[in-house]
C-alpha cells in the first residue's frame, strides 16, 4: 500500500488531539514521532513552531495542549461521528446561499468544507438540509475562520427548484463512487491489520484512517436527491467500526491514554 508521509506537525498535533485532556508530555509525543520516523529534535523543533504559531500551548514544562483556535477545527472533523444526524430531509428549491466579499482562502476553505459550491460568479450555494438553524450554521462557520463580511443567507432560486446546472458543481456520480471505494479499502485493511506487525498495523490506520476520517468530516452532505445517502452511511458505519479497531491497535504496548484512533490532521490548506 503506497502511503504519503506524515509531516511531525500530523503526528503532534493528533496525538494530542487523541489524547485525554487533549494534552501530552513533550516525552511521548517524541516517542509517536518516532514510530514515523522522526528523531527527537525534529519533534522539539515542531513543537516551538506551533507554539509560535498561537496553534499550542503549554500549560506546565514539557507538557502541551491544543490551543482553543485548533480545537475549534477539531471539533469541526469530530462531527463526522454524527453521521447522518448532521441532516435533515430537504425540502426540493431550499438553498443555502453565500456570498463572499473578500475571496480569502479561509473564507473559501470554511464554505467548501460546509458544502457551498460556486453555481454563478461570485455566488456559492447548496442544498438547505442541514440539521442545523441558520444562526448555528453562522456560529460554525465563524469559529472555522469565516469572516462576518460574509453573508449567508437562505432562500429559493429562480424558475428551476433544482436546476441541473448546479447540481454538476458537487460531481455527484464521483462521490458515490468514492463511498464505495472507500469503504472497500476499509474493509480490506481491516481484514489485514491483525496480520501486520505493530508499528506497520499503526502506520496504516493512521494514514487510511485519517483520509476517510477528513472525506467524511468535509463531505458536502448532499440530500437523497442528488446523491446515495444508504452508500455515504455505510461508509460512516465502517468508519466507525476501523476507528473502535485502530485505537486497539494503537493503545496496545504503546501510547495507551487515547480517546480516539490518531490520524493526520485538517488543516486550512487541505
Amino acid at each position: 500500500m503506497t502511503r504519503e508521509r506524515a509531516r511531525p506537525s500530523d503526528i503532534v498535533l493528533d496525538m494530542l488531539h487523541s489524547a485525554r485532556g487533549r494534552q501530552r508530555s513533550a516525552v511521548s509525543l517524541i516517542d509517536a514521532g518516532a514510530l514515523f520516523g522522526f528523531n527527537e529534535n525534529t519533534i522539539r523543533v515542531t513543537l516551538s513552531r506551533l507554539l509560535a504559531r498561537g496553534i499550542l500551548e503549554s500549560p506546565a514544562r514539557g507538557v502541551y495542549r491544543l490551543s482553543r483556535q485548533t480545537d475549534a477545527l477539531n471539533d469541526f472533523v469530530e462531527r463526522w461521528r454524527l453521521g447522518e444526524a448532521r441532516v435533515r430531509p430537504w425540502q426540493r428549491g431550499r438553498w443555502l446561499f453565500a456570498h463572499p466579499l473578500g475571496a480569502t482562502a479561509v473564507n473559501q476553505w470554511v464554505l467548501d468544507a460546509l458544502g457551498f459550491r460556486e453555481v454563478r460568479t461570485g455566488l456559492l450555494a447548496r442544498p438547505d438540509n442541514l440539521a442545523l438553524s441558520l444562526k448555528e450554521l453562522r456560529a460554525l462557520a465563524a469559529g472555522l475562520g469565516l469572516e462576518p463580511s460574509v453573508l449567508l443567507v437562505a432562500g429559493e432560486p429562480e424558475g428551476e427548484a433544482v436546476p441541473a446546472g448546479w447540481v454538476k458543481a458537487w460531481h455527484p456520480n464521483q462521490l458515490n463512487d468514492d463511498y464505495l471505494q472507500a469503504m472497500q479499502r476499509l474493509e480490506a485493511s481491516a481484514a489485514r491489520l491483525p496480520s501486520l506487525p505493530a508499528d506497520e498495523a499503526r502506520l496504516e490506520c493512521f494514514t487510511l484512517g485519517g483520509e476517510v476520517v477528513h472525506r467524511l468530516a468535509k463531505d458536502p452532505l448532499l440530500p437523497a436527491e442528488l446523491v446515495d445517502t444508504a452508500a455515504r452511511e455505510s461508509l460512516w458505519r465502517a468508519m466507525l467500526s476501523y476507528d473502535v479497531q485502530g485505537k486497539e491497535i494503537w493503545a496496545e504496548g504503546r501510547q495507551p491514554r487515547l480517546q480516539h484512533m490518531p490520524r493526520p490532521q485538517l488543516n486550512l490548506a487541505s
